[in-house]
């Protein structure tokens, strides 16, 4: 027997036992963390309650540009790049979970917990909000920003009564080093936009006669 059919002799037996008991080495499988965003329920001021009579309100479905739709969260790295964080996932989609947590927000903020959520009949709410955002995610640095468009109409939302642009930014944490602060970054930029909402329906509502 010549020596390389000696060494294929010695070797094959080796593999074949290492496959038989388990022992070659498994594929690496990287552990995936899914987050949502997170209302923030402000304490009311003390001595008032929700009034009798409560405003019901209308949330329509958050317009968001197709890169947050991804599962993966998503960072932006200089003006035009946007990188994800494959293991770092959202539980569900982005859009939807921004529309439930503003909902939240405002019925918190405001003296209601009527709030429907994307369809409505004309006479089941008194106002209705709708937001386009623009720009929410973080940097490789950890700075999170909310660009967004809004405006209240009327229930049927053929009429604008108000709108405005909102824009603001949060410090926090690399994503790099915690990816689960991310979703915290941007919940309390989420919260920060409801507050500005939430006084602008304050002075709509009062306006009506």
């Amino acid at each position: 027997m010549n020596r390389p059919q000696r060494i294929r002799n010695l070797v094959l037996p080796g593999a074949l036992a290492l496959l038989v008991t388990g022992c070659l080495p498994k594929p690496h499988t990287l552990a995936t963390r899914s987050y949502l965003l997170s209302p923030v329920s402000p304490a009311r001021t003390p001595g008032t309650t929700a009034a009798p009579a409560q405003p019901t309100l209308g949330i329509g479905i958050v317009q968001m540009p197709s890169y947050l739709l991804k599962p993966s969260l998503a960072v932006r790295s200089g003006s035009n790049e946007v990188r994800y964080l494959e293991a770092s996932l959202w539980a569900e989609r982005l859009d939807t979970s921004f529309q439930r947590t503003l909902a939240a927000n405002l019925a918190s903020l405001l003296p209601t917990d009527q709030i429907r959520i994307s369809s409505w009949s004309r006479d089941e709410v008194v106002r209705a909000v709708y937001v386009n955002v623009e720009q929410f995610d973080v940097d490789a640095r950890g700075t999170g920003t909310l660009a967004a468009w809004w405006r209240i109409t009327n229930p049927s939302g053929d009429k604008t009564l108000r709108s405005g642009e909102f824009r603001s930014t949060q410090p926090g944490p690399p994503p790099s080093e915690d990816p689960g602060a991310v979703a915290s970054t941007l919940s309390t930029l989420t919260t920060r936009l409801s507050e500005q909402l939430a006084a602008t329906l304050r002075e709509s509502l009062a306006a009506t006669p």
